[in-house]
Protein backbone atom coordinates (compact mmCIF):
# COMPACT_ATOMS: atom_id res chain seq x y z
CA UNK A 1 0.00 0.00 0.00
CA UNK A 2 1.34 3.55 -1.01
CA UNK A 3 2.01 5.76 2.07
CA UNK A 4 -0.54 9.11 2.01
CA UNK A 5 1.44 12.01 0.41
CA UNK A 6 1.34 15.42 2.02
CA UNK A 7 1.78 18.70 0.98
CA UNK A 8 4.65 20.54 3.02
CA UNK A 9 4.37 23.75 2.06
CA UNK A 10 7.58 25.75 3.33
CA UNK A 11 8.32 29.04 2.60
CA UNK A 12 12.04 28.46 3.43
CA UNK A 13 14.90 28.79 6.18
CA UNK A 14 14.70 32.07 8.81
CA UNK A 15 18.08 33.75 7.84
CA UNK A 16 19.88 33.70 11.55
CA UNK A 17 22.96 35.22 10.44
CA UNK A 18 25.17 37.48 12.75
CA UNK A 19 26.88 40.50 11.75
CA UNK A 20 30.59 40.81 11.91
CA UNK A 21 32.02 44.05 11.46
CA UNK A 22 35.67 44.60 10.05
CA UNK A 23 38.27 44.44 12.87
CA UNK A 24 38.69 48.15 14.54
CA UNK A 25 36.02 49.24 12.06
CA UNK A 26 32.66 50.95 13.27
CA UNK A 27 29.94 48.64 14.16
CA UNK A 28 27.04 47.88 11.47
CA UNK A 29 23.65 48.75 12.45
CA UNK A 30 20.91 46.01 11.26
CA UNK A 31 20.08 46.78 8.16
CA UNK A 32 16.35 47.12 6.77
CA UNK A 33 15.10 44.13 5.37
CA UNK A 34 14.40 44.71 1.03
CA UNK A 35 11.01 43.37 0.18
CA UNK A 36 11.46 39.74 -1.72
CA UNK A 37 11.94 36.09 -1.15
CA UNK A 38 14.90 34.63 0.83
CA UNK A 39 14.94 31.48 -1.36
CA UNK A 40 14.37 30.49 -5.00
CA UNK A 41 10.71 28.24 -6.09
CA UNK A 42 11.61 24.65 -6.00
CA UNK A 43 12.59 23.26 -9.38
CA UNK A 44 9.94 21.57 -11.94
CA UNK A 45 9.26 18.05 -10.52
CA UNK A 46 9.85 16.49 -14.16
CA UNK A 47 9.82 13.03 -13.09
CA UNK A 48 5.81 13.09 -12.63
CA UNK A 49 5.48 12.68 -16.20
CA UNK A 50 5.80 9.17 -17.92
CA UNK A 51 8.63 9.24 -19.99
CA UNK A 52 7.47 10.38 -23.70
CA UNK A 53 6.58 13.37 -21.98
CA UNK A 54 9.61 14.24 -19.52
CA UNK A 55 12.06 13.21 -21.89
CA UNK A 56 10.40 16.05 -24.56
CA UNK A 57 11.15 18.80 -21.47
CA UNK A 58 14.14 18.02 -20.64
CA UNK A 59 14.99 17.94 -24.23
CA UNK A 60 13.30 20.96 -24.80
CA UNK A 61 14.97 22.66 -21.82
CA UNK A 62 18.49 21.52 -22.82
CA UNK A 63 18.59 22.59 -26.33
CA UNK A 64 16.65 25.80 -26.11
CA UNK A 65 18.99 26.26 -22.55
CA UNK A 66 16.21 26.93 -20.34
CA UNK A 67 15.05 26.46 -17.14
CA UNK A 68 12.45 22.77 -16.84
CA UNK A 69 10.00 25.21 -15.07
CA UNK A 70 9.23 26.84 -18.47
CA UNK A 71 8.62 23.95 -20.92
CA UNK A 72 7.04 21.59 -18.05
CA UNK A 73 4.66 23.96 -17.34
CA UNK A 74 3.35 23.97 -20.67
CA UNK A 75 3.39 20.44 -21.39
CA UNK A 76 0.68 20.18 -18.04
CA UNK A 77 -0.95 22.83 -19.97
CA UNK A 78 -1.18 21.10 -23.57
CA UNK A 79 -2.33 17.86 -21.70
CA UNK A 80 -5.22 20.27 -20.79
CA UNK A 81 -5.73 21.76 -24.17
CA UNK A 82 -6.44 17.98 -24.89
CA UNK A 83 -8.07 16.51 -22.06
CA UNK A 84 -10.21 19.93 -20.83
CA UNK A 85 -13.74 19.35 -21.35
CA UNK A 86 -13.12 15.28 -21.77
CA UNK A 87 -12.30 13.86 -18.86
CA UNK A 88 -13.34 14.79 -14.83
CA UNK A 89 -12.09 13.12 -11.31
CA UNK A 90 -14.93 12.25 -8.97
CA UNK A 91 -12.77 11.36 -5.85
CA UNK A 92 -16.10 11.08 -3.73
CA UNK A 93 -19.74 10.94 -4.80
CA UNK A 94 -21.07 14.23 -5.67
CA UNK A 95 -17.70 15.98 -6.73
CA UNK A 96 -16.62 15.65 -10.19
CA UNK A 97 -13.64 18.27 -10.88
CA UNK A 98 -12.88 19.02 -14.52
CA UNK A 99 -9.46 18.85 -15.62
CA UNK A 100 -9.23 22.26 -17.76
CA UNK A 101 -6.11 24.24 -15.50
CA UNK A 102 -5.13 28.73 -16.04
CA UNK A 103 -1.56 28.54 -16.03
CA UNK A 104 1.22 31.41 -16.73
CA UNK A 105 5.07 31.41 -17.22
CA UNK A 106 6.27 34.25 -15.91
CA UNK A 107 9.78 35.31 -17.19
CA UNK A 108 12.05 38.56 -18.62
CA UNK A 109 12.30 39.58 -22.17
CA UNK A 110 14.96 37.38 -24.26
CA UNK A 111 14.32 34.19 -21.92
CA UNK A 112 13.21 32.49 -25.29
CA UNK A 113 9.69 32.11 -24.47
CA UNK A 114 8.39 31.51 -28.16
CA UNK A 115 11.06 28.85 -28.84
CA UNK A 116 9.41 26.48 -26.11
CA UNK A 117 5.94 27.45 -26.56
CA UNK A 118 6.36 26.39 -30.19
CA UNK A 119 7.85 22.80 -29.67
CA UNK A 120 5.47 21.81 -27.04
CA UNK A 121 2.58 23.42 -28.67
CA UNK A 122 2.97 22.11 -32.24
CA UNK A 123 0.80 18.91 -31.94
CA UNK A 124 -2.40 20.60 -31.06
CA UNK A 125 -1.68 22.93 -34.14
CA UNK A 126 -1.03 19.81 -35.94
CA UNK A 127 -4.59 17.29 -34.62
CA UNK A 128 -6.23 21.20 -35.29
CA UNK A 129 -5.02 20.83 -38.91
CA UNK A 130 -6.36 16.97 -39.18
CA UNK A 131 -9.67 17.98 -37.90
CA UNK A 132 -10.14 20.63 -40.37
CA UNK A 133 -9.55 18.67 -43.15
CA UNK A 134 -11.55 15.99 -41.92
CA UNK A 135 -14.12 18.52 -41.70
CA UNK A 136 -13.53 20.27 -44.91
CA UNK A 137 -16.42 17.97 -47.05
CA UNK A 138 -18.90 18.48 -44.48
CA UNK A 139 -18.57 21.37 -44.41
CA UNK A 140 -18.70 22.09 -48.08
CA UNK A 141 -21.91 19.74 -48.57
CA UNK A 142 -23.47 21.51 -45.85
CA UNK A 143 -22.97 25.37 -47.13
CA UNK A 144 -23.85 23.86 -50.75
CA UNK A 145 -27.42 22.69 -48.95
CA UNK A 146 -27.71 25.73 -47.02
CA UNK A 147 -26.97 27.88 -50.67
CA UNK A 148 -29.70 25.54 -52.32
CA UNK A 149 -32.78 26.26 -49.31
CA UNK A 150 -31.66 29.83 -49.21
CA UNK A 151 -32.66 30.11 -53.16
CA UNK A 152 -35.41 27.83 -52.62
CA UNK A 153 -37.41 30.34 -49.70
CA UNK A 154 -36.37 33.10 -51.72
CA UNK A 155 -38.54 31.97 -54.37
CA UNK A 156 -41.19 30.52 -52.61
CA UNK A 157 -41.35 34.00 -51.21
CA UNK A 158 -41.48 35.90 -54.20
CA UNK A 159 -44.74 33.24 -55.40
CA UNK A 160 -46.03 34.54 -52.27
CA UNK A 161 -45.59 38.28 -52.67
CA UNK A 162 -47.62 37.79 -56.29
CA UNK A 163 -50.21 35.80 -55.28
CA UNK A 164 -53.12 37.64 -56.24
CA UNK A 165 -55.93 34.72 -54.96
CA UNK A 166 -56.31 35.19 -51.23
CA UNK A 167 -56.02 31.23 -51.07
CA UNK A 168 -53.37 30.97 -53.36
CA UNK A 169 -51.62 33.40 -51.21
CA UNK A 170 -52.16 32.08 -48.08
CA UNK A 171 -50.89 28.51 -49.15
CA UNK A 172 -47.95 29.92 -50.90
CA UNK A 173 -47.22 31.61 -47.62
CA UNK A 174 -46.99 28.79 -45.64
CA UNK A 175 -44.66 27.28 -48.36
CA UNK A 176 -42.43 30.42 -47.92
CA UNK A 177 -42.38 29.95 -44.26
CA UNK A 178 -41.47 26.08 -44.18
CA UNK A 179 -38.86 26.81 -46.96
CA UNK A 180 -37.37 29.72 -44.80
CA UNK A 181 -37.54 27.35 -41.50
CA UNK A 182 -35.54 24.05 -43.80
CA UNK A 183 -33.17 27.00 -44.75
CA UNK A 184 -32.67 28.50 -41.17
CA UNK A 185 -32.03 24.25 -39.60
CA UNK A 186 -29.11 23.29 -41.79
CA UNK A 187 -26.43 24.82 -39.92
CA UNK A 188 -22.72 25.32 -41.92
CA UNK A 189 -20.23 24.12 -39.06
CA UNK A 190 -16.59 25.90 -39.28
CA UNK A 191 -13.54 24.66 -39.17
CA UNK A 192 -12.64 22.99 -35.50
CA UNK A 193 -10.12 24.83 -33.42
CA UNK A 194 -8.36 23.31 -30.53
CA UNK A 195 -6.11 26.33 -29.68
CA UNK A 196 -5.74 30.44 -30.29
CA UNK A 197 -3.31 32.50 -29.64
CA UNK A 198 -5.62 35.21 -27.84
CA UNK A 199 -9.46 36.20 -28.24
CA UNK A 200 -11.61 39.21 -26.69
CA UNK A 201 -13.87 37.65 -23.88
CA UNK A 202 -17.03 37.94 -26.56
CA UNK A 203 -15.43 35.81 -29.32
CA UNK A 204 -13.94 33.15 -27.02
CA UNK A 205 -17.56 32.52 -26.31
CA UNK A 206 -18.85 32.24 -29.95
CA UNK A 207 -14.99 29.76 -30.21
CA UNK A 208 -16.24 27.42 -27.20
CA UNK A 209 -19.92 27.40 -28.24
CA UNK A 210 -18.63 26.27 -32.05
CA UNK A 211 -16.06 23.62 -30.73
CA UNK A 212 -18.40 21.55 -28.16
CA UNK A 213 -17.58 24.11 -25.23
CA UNK A 214 -13.78 24.18 -24.75
CA UNK A 215 -10.97 25.96 -26.12
CA UNK A 216 -7.37 26.58 -25.31
CA UNK A 217 -5.49 29.72 -24.94
CA UNK A 218 -1.65 28.98 -25.01
CA UNK A 219 0.01 32.60 -25.77
CA UNK A 220 4.19 33.04 -25.60
CA UNK A 221 2.95 36.87 -24.88
CA UNK A 222 1.18 38.30 -22.26
CA UNK A 223 -1.31 39.99 -24.29
CA UNK A 224 -4.01 37.93 -22.47
CA UNK A 225 -3.88 39.77 -19.14
CA UNK A 226 -3.24 43.21 -20.79
CA UNK A 227 -7.00 42.56 -21.74
CA UNK A 228 -7.92 40.91 -18.84
CA UNK A 229 -6.93 43.63 -16.84
CA UNK A 230 -9.04 46.47 -19.11
CA UNK A 231 -6.50 47.87 -21.16
CA UNK A 232 -8.72 47.70 -24.13
CA UNK A 233 -11.89 47.48 -23.33
CA UNK A 234 -12.04 49.41 -20.23
CA UNK A 235 -14.17 46.87 -18.55
CA UNK A 236 -13.72 43.25 -19.83
CA UNK A 237 -16.17 40.23 -19.28
CA UNK A 238 -14.26 37.56 -17.55
CA UNK A 239 -17.61 35.42 -17.28
CA UNK A 240 -15.85 33.05 -20.22
CA UNK A 241 -12.90 32.71 -18.17
CA UNK A 242 -14.61 32.34 -14.40
CA UNK A 243 -17.07 29.91 -15.76
CA UNK A 244 -14.49 28.46 -18.74
CA UNK A 245 -12.51 27.18 -15.43
CA UNK A 246 -15.21 26.20 -13.34
CA UNK A 247 -17.49 24.41 -16.27
CA UNK A 248 -20.48 26.52 -15.27
CA UNK A 249 -23.46 27.26 -18.29
CA UNK A 250 -22.82 30.65 -19.56
CA UNK A 251 -23.92 32.34 -22.92
CA UNK A 252 -23.82 35.38 -25.00
CA UNK A 253 -26.81 36.82 -26.63
CA UNK A 254 -25.47 39.60 -27.65
CA UNK A 255 -22.71 38.36 -30.07
CA UNK A 256 -25.38 36.97 -32.48
CA UNK A 257 -28.39 37.05 -33.61
CA UNK A 258 -29.28 34.01 -31.66
CA UNK A 259 -26.84 34.36 -29.26
CA UNK A 260 -24.70 31.39 -27.72
CA UNK A 261 -25.01 28.85 -25.38
CA UNK A 262 -22.46 26.98 -23.26
CA UNK A 263 -24.03 24.08 -21.21
CA UNK A 264 -20.84 22.67 -19.67
CA UNK A 265 -17.67 24.83 -20.77
CA UNK A 266 -13.69 23.92 -20.34
CA UNK A 267 -11.30 26.65 -20.89
CA UNK A 268 -7.41 26.31 -21.07
CA UNK A 269 -5.40 29.15 -20.52
CA UNK A 270 -1.72 29.24 -20.36
CA UNK A 271 0.02 32.92 -21.01
CA UNK A 272 3.98 33.25 -20.93
CA UNK A 273 4.62 36.72 -19.88
CA UNK A 274 7.01 39.02 -18.33
CA UNK A 275 7.01 39.76 -14.59
CA UNK A 276 5.76 43.99 -15.82
CA UNK A 277 2.58 42.30 -17.36
CA UNK A 278 1.94 40.55 -14.33
CA UNK A 279 2.60 42.94 -11.76
CA UNK A 280 -0.26 44.88 -13.91
CA UNK A 281 -2.59 42.14 -13.93
CA UNK A 282 -2.41 40.74 -10.68
CA UNK A 283 -1.94 44.24 -9.41
CA UNK A 284 -6.22 44.59 -10.20
CA UNK A 285 -8.17 44.90 -7.71
CA UNK A 286 -11.21 44.29 -9.89
CA UNK A 287 -9.41 40.94 -11.22
CA UNK A 288 -8.33 40.10 -8.00
CA UNK A 289 -12.06 40.66 -6.16
CA UNK A 290 -13.64 38.70 -9.02
CA UNK A 291 -10.37 35.85 -8.08
CA UNK A 292 -9.27 35.61 -11.36
CA UNK A 293 -5.72 35.33 -10.29
CA UNK A 294 -6.58 33.09 -7.56
CA UNK A 295 -7.49 30.62 -10.66
CA UNK A 296 -4.10 30.47 -11.91
CA UNK A 297 -1.39 28.01 -11.33
CA UNK A 298 1.90 30.32 -11.67
CA UNK A 299 5.80 29.20 -12.73
CA UNK A 300 8.57 31.67 -12.31
CA UNK A 301 11.58 29.60 -14.08
CA UNK A 302 15.12 30.46 -13.51
CA UNK A 303 17.08 32.10 -15.99
CA UNK A 304 20.38 31.17 -17.49
CA UNK A 305 21.52 34.02 -19.01
CA UNK A 306 25.11 34.10 -18.78
CA UNK A 307 25.23 30.18 -18.62
CA UNK A 308 23.61 29.35 -21.46
CA UNK A 309 25.80 26.81 -23.90
CA UNK A 310 26.12 28.42 -27.07
CA UNK A 311 25.44 25.39 -29.62
CA UNK A 312 23.38 22.73 -28.19
CA UNK A 313 22.53 19.15 -29.89
CA UNK A 314 18.61 19.35 -30.83
CA UNK A 315 15.79 17.28 -29.46
CA UNK A 316 16.51 13.81 -30.09
CA UNK A 317 14.47 12.85 -33.51
CA UNK A 318 12.41 9.80 -31.65
CA UNK A 319 11.74 12.18 -28.71
CA UNK A 320 10.13 14.89 -30.65
CA UNK A 321 8.19 12.22 -33.07
CA UNK A 322 6.84 10.00 -29.89
CA UNK A 323 5.63 13.58 -28.39
CA UNK A 324 4.03 15.03 -31.69
CA UNK A 325 2.31 11.38 -32.23
CA UNK A 326 0.92 11.23 -28.28
CA UNK A 327 -0.42 14.53 -27.89
CA UNK A 328 -1.84 14.79 -31.62
CA UNK A 329 -3.53 10.92 -31.10
CA UNK A 330 -4.51 12.08 -27.96
CA UNK A 331 -6.28 15.37 -28.91
CA UNK A 332 -8.04 14.05 -32.33
CA UNK A 333 -9.17 11.32 -30.36
CA UNK A 334 -11.10 13.23 -27.38
CA UNK A 335 -12.08 16.27 -29.66
CA UNK A 336 -14.75 13.91 -31.21
CA UNK A 337 -16.51 13.01 -27.96
CA UNK A 338 -19.51 14.95 -26.67
CA UNK A 339 -19.66 14.24 -23.28
CA UNK A 340 -16.88 13.50 -20.82
CA UNK A 341 -15.74 10.13 -19.38
CA UNK A 342 -15.47 10.11 -15.91
CA UNK A 343 -13.04 8.43 -13.34
CA UNK A 344 -12.29 7.51 -9.70
CA UNK A 345 -9.41 6.93 -7.85
CA UNK A 346 -8.18 3.50 -6.62
CA UNK A 347 -8.66 3.45 -2.36
CA UNK A 348 -4.66 4.15 -2.26
CA UNK A 349 -5.57 6.85 -4.19
CA UNK A 350 -8.10 8.00 -2.23
CA UNK A 351 -6.19 8.08 1.63
CA UNK A 352 -3.31 10.05 -0.32
CA UNK A 353 -5.59 12.85 -1.83
CA UNK A 354 -7.88 13.06 1.45
CA UNK A 355 -4.25 13.19 3.20
CA UNK A 356 -3.19 16.05 1.24
CA UNK A 357 -6.36 17.24 1.46
CA UNK A 358 -6.38 17.82 5.31
CA UNK A 359 -2.79 19.23 5.14
CA UNK A 360 -4.26 21.87 2.76
CA UNK A 361 -6.96 22.86 5.19
CA UNK A 362 -5.18 22.92 8.59
CA UNK A 363 -2.27 25.08 6.32
CA UNK A 364 -5.44 27.49 5.70
CA UNK A 365 -5.61 28.33 9.67
CA UNK A 366 -4.03 31.95 11.13
CA UNK A 367 -0.28 30.87 10.79
CA UNK A 368 -0.28 28.38 8.35
CA UNK A 369 1.91 28.66 4.80
CA UNK A 370 -1.41 29.27 2.89
CA UNK A 371 -2.96 31.45 5.11
CA UNK A 372 -1.63 34.83 3.42
CA UNK A 373 -2.77 33.23 -0.07
CA UNK A 374 -5.96 31.57 0.77
CA UNK A 375 -7.68 32.92 -2.21
CA UNK A 376 -5.28 30.62 -3.77
CA UNK A 377 -5.25 28.23 -1.43
CA UNK A 378 -8.93 27.38 -0.95
CA UNK A 379 -8.65 25.93 -4.76
CA UNK A 380 -5.62 23.85 -3.91
CA UNK A 381 -7.48 20.86 -3.20
CA UNK A 382 -9.23 20.76 -6.35
CA UNK A 383 -6.39 22.13 -8.30
CA UNK A 384 -4.28 19.00 -7.52
CA UNK A 385 -7.24 16.61 -9.03
CA UNK A 386 -6.99 18.71 -12.01
CA UNK A 387 -3.09 17.83 -12.13
CA UNK A 388 -3.84 14.43 -11.17
CA UNK A 389 -6.56 13.85 -14.02
CA UNK A 390 -3.79 15.07 -16.43
CA UNK A 391 -1.09 13.02 -15.66
CA UNK A 392 -3.37 9.89 -15.24
CA UNK A 393 -4.34 10.79 -19.25
CA UNK A 394 -0.32 11.56 -19.64
CA UNK A 395 0.62 7.68 -18.24
CA UNK A 396 -1.99 6.42 -19.96
CA UNK A 397 -2.56 8.22 -23.34
CA UNK A 398 -4.61 5.29 -25.05
CA UNK A 399 -7.39 4.35 -22.10
CA UNK A 400 -7.13 6.46 -19.36
CA UNK A 401 -11.02 6.98 -19.52
CA UNK A 402 -11.28 3.05 -19.01
CA UNK A 403 -9.52 3.03 -15.75
CA UNK A 404 -8.98 4.48 -11.53
CA UNK A 405 -6.51 7.43 -10.96
CA UNK A 406 -4.10 5.53 -9.15
CA UNK A 407 -2.07 6.20 -6.17
CA UNK A 408 0.81 6.91 -7.78
CA UNK A 409 -0.46 9.67 -10.07
CA UNK A 410 -2.27 10.89 -6.84
CA UNK A 411 1.03 11.22 -4.89
CA UNK A 412 2.87 13.05 -8.31
CA UNK A 413 -0.28 15.32 -8.20
CA UNK A 414 0.75 16.24 -4.92
CA UNK A 415 4.44 17.33 -5.57
CA UNK A 416 3.00 19.10 -8.98
CA UNK A 417 0.66 21.02 -6.54
CA UNK A 418 3.67 22.05 -3.99
CA UNK A 419 5.87 23.18 -6.63
CA UNK A 420 3.22 25.75 -8.01
CA UNK A 421 2.34 26.83 -4.47
CA UNK A 422 5.62 27.71 -3.59
CA UNK A 423 5.79 29.30 -7.43
CA UNK A 424 2.37 31.23 -6.31
CA UNK A 425 3.97 32.61 -3.42
CA UNK A 426 7.35 33.76 -5.28
CA UNK A 427 4.03 35.23 -8.12
CA UNK A 428 2.95 37.60 -5.11
CA UNK A 429 6.21 38.86 -4.49
CA UNK A 430 6.46 39.62 -7.73
CA UNK A 431 3.27 41.23 -7.92
CA UNK A 432 3.54 43.47 -4.69
CA UNK A 433 7.37 44.20 -5.49
CA UNK A 434 8.23 47.20 -5.88
CA UNK A 435 10.95 48.59 -8.40
CA UNK A 436 13.25 50.52 -6.42
CA UNK A 437 13.56 47.83 -4.33
CA UNK A 438 14.01 45.42 -7.04
CA UNK A 439 16.83 47.44 -8.21
CA UNK A 440 18.36 47.52 -5.39
CA UNK A 441 18.17 44.00 -5.05
CA UNK A 442 19.98 43.19 -8.35
CA UNK A 443 23.14 45.53 -7.15
CA UNK A 444 23.28 44.13 -3.73
CA UNK A 445 23.30 40.39 -5.76
CA UNK A 446 26.37 41.86 -8.15
CA UNK A 447 27.78 43.28 -5.23
CA UNK A 448 27.55 40.24 -3.46
CA UNK A 449 28.36 37.59 -6.01
CA UNK A 450 31.73 39.57 -7.16
CA UNK A 451 32.78 39.56 -3.62
CA UNK A 452 32.78 43.58 -3.58
CA UNK A 453 32.98 44.16 0.00
CA UNK A 454 34.48 47.58 -1.22
CA UNK A 455 33.86 49.50 -4.12
CA UNK A 456 33.80 52.92 -5.72
CA UNK A 457 31.25 54.11 -7.50
CA UNK A 458 32.31 53.78 -10.63
CA UNK A 459 33.36 49.95 -9.96
CA UNK A 460 30.12 49.50 -9.57
CA UNK A 461 28.93 51.12 -12.57
CA UNK A 462 31.26 49.23 -14.60
CA UNK A 463 29.13 45.86 -13.16
CA UNK A 464 25.92 47.33 -13.54
CA UNK A 465 26.16 49.31 -16.66
CA UNK A 466 23.83 47.23 -19.21
CA UNK A 467 20.81 47.49 -16.52
CA UNK A 468 22.14 50.94 -15.18
CA UNK A 469 23.52 53.19 -18.15
CA UNK A 470 23.48 56.28 -16.75
CA UNK A 471 25.45 57.64 -13.58
CA UNK A 472 22.62 59.20 -11.94
CA UNK A 473 20.60 55.32 -11.63
CA UNK A 474 23.88 54.29 -10.05
CA UNK A 475 23.84 57.13 -7.01
CA UNK A 476 20.33 56.50 -6.78
CA UNK A 477 20.51 52.90 -5.81
CA UNK A 478 23.90 53.66 -3.39
CA UNK A 479 21.34 56.10 -2.06
CA UNK A 480 18.62 53.53 -1.21
CA UNK A 481 21.00 51.17 -0.31
CA UNK A 482 22.97 53.61 2.26
CA UNK A 483 19.73 55.01 3.75
CA UNK A 484 18.66 51.26 3.56
CA UNK A 485 21.86 50.17 5.92
CA UNK A 486 23.55 47.76 3.33
CA UNK A 487 26.01 49.58 2.47
CA UNK A 488 28.29 53.07 3.74
CA UNK A 489 29.80 55.33 2.54
CA UNK A 490 33.27 56.18 3.76
CA UNK A 491 35.86 59.47 3.89
CA UNK A 492 37.77 58.52 0.75
CA UNK A 493 34.55 58.10 -1.37
CA UNK A 494 34.74 53.93 -1.29
CA UNK A 495 31.72 52.33 -0.11
CA UNK A 496 31.56 48.96 2.61
CA UNK A 497 29.24 46.54 2.07
CA UNK A 498 27.28 45.06 5.12
CA UNK A 499 28.43 42.08 6.32
CA UNK A 500 24.93 40.63 6.28
CA UNK A 501 23.97 41.12 2.56
CA UNK A 502 24.87 37.57 1.24
CA UNK A 503 21.88 36.18 3.25
CA UNK A 504 19.65 38.48 2.08
CA UNK A 505 19.93 37.64 -1.30
CA UNK A 506 20.58 34.16 -2.00
CA UNK A 507 18.85 34.32 -4.99
CA UNK A 508 19.20 37.55 -6.50
CA UNK A 509 21.43 36.67 -9.47
CA UNK A 510 20.98 32.63 -9.02
CA UNK A 511 20.30 30.62 -12.20
CA UNK A 512 20.17 27.29 -13.35
CA UNK A 513 23.67 26.48 -15.44
CA UNK A 514 24.15 23.51 -17.99
CA UNK A 515 26.79 20.94 -17.56
CA UNK A 516 29.37 19.99 -20.22
CA UNK A 517 26.33 18.19 -21.63
CA UNK A 518 23.73 21.13 -21.95
CA UNK A 519 22.11 19.19 -18.89
CA UNK A 520 20.18 21.96 -16.74
CA UNK A 521 21.14 20.98 -13.36
CA UNK A 522 21.78 22.48 -9.90
CA UNK A 523 25.70 23.72 -8.81
CA UNK A 524 26.19 25.32 -5.63
CA UNK A 525 28.79 28.08 -5.90
CA UNK A 526 31.71 26.85 -3.52
CA UNK A 527 32.66 31.08 -2.65
CA UNK A 528 31.69 31.50 0.98
CA UNK A 529 28.70 33.49 1.61
CA UNK A 530 28.06 33.67 -1.99
CA UNK A 531 25.35 31.74 -4.01
CA UNK A 532 26.00 30.77 -7.23
CA UNK A 533 24.58 29.65 -10.35
CA UNK A 534 21.78 26.68 -9.85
Amino acid sequence: MTAPARLHLVTGPTDTTTDRPDPGGPLWDVPVPLTGPTTAPPPFPVDVFPAWLADMVTGVARFTQTDPAMAGTLAVAVLSGCAGGRLEVEPVGGWREPVNVFAAVIAGPGERKSPVHRAMTAPLFSAQSTLGEAMRPRIAEAAALRDIADRQAEQAKAQAAKAADPDKRDQASAEAVAAAIAAESITVPKLPKLIVDDATPEALIGLMAANGGRMAIISDEGGIFDTLAGRYSGTPNLDPYLKGHAGQPMSNERQTREGASIEKPALTVCVMAQPSVLRKFGGNADLAGRGLPARFLFALPRSLAGYRLVDTEPVPEQVTTGYRHRVHDLAATLAEWEDPAVVTLTPDASRVRLAAAQEVEAQLRPGGTLYDMREWGNKLSGATLRLAGLLHVAHHPADAWRRPVDADRMTDAVRLAEFFAAHYRAALTTIGSNTAIETARYVLGVLTTKGMTAFTRRELHRRVSRKLPKSDEVSAVLAELTALGWVRSGADGRYELHPRAAAEVPGSVDTLTPNADGDVSAAQDTREGVSGPR
